[in-house]
């Protein structure tokens, strides 16, 4: 389990010093990039892990980006797939462990944002 841990910190420390906010970090540049919608992506995902991981204060930093810095007003061209694996699962289960309703009322935006999706003849 530590160890398990300890990659944890690591890779989260490494998101934090380099694309904090950002979709993904890009490996070999190390640089961000928002390559899914540009809505933190890797932070979303990666919120039910920090709370499992007892990583309270990233899981708290990460809380507070998601209540003041993420918008989800965006009009492009994304992957449903993974915005709703990712993004909308991330929100809902960040919400069933912490029962904050931050991730509640972002994950309702989300939600109603994508139903067009499935309401496309395409």
């Amino acid at each position: 389990r530590e160890h398990v841990k300890n990659s944890m910190k690591h890779a989260w420390n490494g998101y934090k010093e380099y694309a904090f906010g950002f979709d993904e970090v890009k490996p070999i540049s190390g640089e961000g990039s928002n390559s899914w919608a540009g809505i933190g992506t890797t932070l979303v995902d990666s919120l039910d892990t920090l709370w499992l991981m007892d990583m309270m204060n990233e899981f708290n930093e990460a809380r507070d980006w998601v209540a003041n810095e993420l918008d989800l007003n965006k009009n492009v061209f994304t992957s449903v797939f993974e915005i709703t694996i990712r993004s909308l699962g991330g929100l809902l289960a960040a919400y069933d462990w912490s029962g904050d309703a931050v991730f509640l009322e972002k994950a309702t935006d989300l939600a109603d944002r994508i139903l067009n999706a499935f309401r496309s003849e395409e």
